[in-house]
């Protein structure tokens, strides 16, 4: 089953990551650096929004929903949800008493673009709990398409990068209606014994939710306020490339395992709970360990071939620093801080989160401060690893997770194999257009697999040789 779901659960987060990857290259030839900046920080601001009044409800469903396929949250959480949108409408203009320079426009934008992407992903929240992997990848992809269409449509319209906000926008709500429309089973009503049991578990989390918002936030707006918006549009499109890539390939993992874990934690097994955790963080650093390799030392090559001119120089600088700090954060986000959802220690996620979060910005100011843009991406990168690190030592006081040091050393060998065949590949390629990065990935790509099915990394020569035998056998007829 795992096998099978994770395979879905990665188209539906490659072909996505692709589109976006599409809409970064579209989006930074069409418009200024200061023109996609509005729209950074429209996403910063609804990333901050979704996290105070949003994520309670996603953790609560994602924790409680995949215990039991018995029970239905759904009424719950769109009450849950109703109420807690009111609440954002009446509290969010506040920020007008404490600055009145704030665009009145931004933050209406920002607002629909919060409510639309929580709303939807609280629904992909039950696809996946639910174990329903077809409907979370049909959701997300049509998302996505309809994303970047309207995107198109609104720089067509010469609306800049408000354009772009209201287009994420109108893309959550079309997945919204092919959520509600394509599910013909039976919601259940609202109950008041489900709202506590969300609420008690969920409700502390908003402060681990905000303060991973805020953190994730505060590098663009750190560097739109020190540095202006043009130097916020190529740290956010050069912070964009590895989130599009490597944190959505991770939760094509994520979606997969998290379930399978919780499920034998609520049927306490804990050796199956023990080999599911391995199985996650192997296959998590299988499929990301090689995307941080090829964007690191590739850097020049995707950045000048899939980044507007204006872009490229800054992106290529920042890139290997961005994500060598994403990959930490990966590591943290979607395999360490599961166990603090295991032994149900919120507190402890939002400690490690505020901590974070004040480490980032302290870094952020003083290194931005005295390196420039450059400095962001060096506080980024400290700030990861510092949370990573605090967060491992925490879990010894939640339920710990392992790391299996051989099954691991394998993902590494073959990282290093493919970090050799792209450094090779360079030094033989002129240039940084689209044949330079097709030598260059293909051959730390070959590399890699290579690597990988000889170590039998994740099992990956074994299930080759397994399905080539049922072929054989299927061909010739025999049973």
């Amino acid at each position: 089953m795992l096998n099978r779901h994770f395979s879905i659960y990665l188209v539906a987060h490659i072909l996505p990551a692709a589109v976006g990857f599409f809409a970064v290259t579209a989006y930074t030839r069409l418009l200024t650096p200061a023109e996609y900046g509005v729209y950074v920080v429209g996403m910063s601001i609804a990333g901050i929004l979704g996290a105070i009044f949003f994520v309670w409800i996603k953790l609560s469903v994602s924790r409680y929903q995949a215990m039991s396929g018995d029970v239905d949250f759904r009424g719950t959480a769109m009450v849950a949800f109703a109420l807690t949108v009111v609440a954002m409408c009446a509290a969010t203009p506040l920020v007008f008493l404490f600055r009145s320079d704030v665009s009145v426009e931004l933050v209406l934008a920002s607002m629909f673009v919060a409510i639309m992407s929580n709303a939807v992903d609280v629904g992909q929240e039950f696809e996946r709990a639910k174990l329903r992997p077809y409907r979370f990848a049909a959701i997300s992809i049509v998302r996505s398409v309809s994303s970047v269409g309207f995107g198109l449509l609104g720089i067509w319209l010469s609306w800049g990068g408000m354009g772009l906000l209201a287009a994420f926008g109108l893309g959550s709500l079309t997945g919204i209606v092919l959520n509600l429309v394509g599910d013909r089973t039976r919601i259940a009503g609202f109950s008041r014994s489900q709202f506590m049991q969300l609420a008690r578990y969920g409700l502390p989390l908003t402060l681990a939710g905000l303060s991973v918002a805020v953190y994730s936030a505060s590098d663009r707006l750190v560097v739109a306020w020190l540095l202006g918006k043009d130097a916020a549009g190529i740290f956010g499109v050069a912070a964009e490339l590895p989130r599009q890539f490597m944190v959505m390939i991770a939760g094509s993992v994520a979606a997969a395992t998290v379930p399978l874990v919780f499920r034998s934690l609520s049927e306490k097994n804990d050796d199956t709970t023990r080999e599911r955790l391995t199985e996650s963080l192997e296959l998590l650093l299988v499929v990301v360990a090689p995307v941080a390799v090829w964007l690191a030392l590739a850097a020049d090559q995707v950045a000048g071939t899939l980044v507007g001119v204006d872009f490229r120089a800054g992106v290529s600088a920042l890139l290997p620093t961005l994500v060598l700090a994403r990959f930490f954060g990966i590591t943290n986000q979607f395999y360490v801080q599961i166990s603090f959802q295991l032994a149900e220690r919120p507190f402890m996620l939002a400690a490690q989160s505020f901590l974070t979060l004040i480490v980032g910005v302290t870094l952020m100011f003083a290194l931005v401060t005295g390196y420039g843009i450059y400095g962001a991406a060096l506080a980024t990168l400290a700030t990861e690893a510092i949370g990573l690190g605090v967060a491992v030592v925490l879990t010894h006081r939640a339920h710990p997770v392992p790391f299996d040091v051989i099954r691991l050393a394998g993902v590494a060998a073959s990282a290093a194999a493919m970090a050799g065949a792209i450094l090779f590949a360079r030094s033989q390629v002129s240039g940084t257009g689209i044949v330079a990065l097709i030598i260059v990935s293909v051959a730390g790509g070959l590399a890699y697999v290579a690597a990988a099915w000889l170590l039998n990394v994740a099992n990956v020569r074994t299930l080759s040789l397994r399905f080539l035998r049922t072929f054989n056998r299927r061909a010739l007829g025999v049973q």
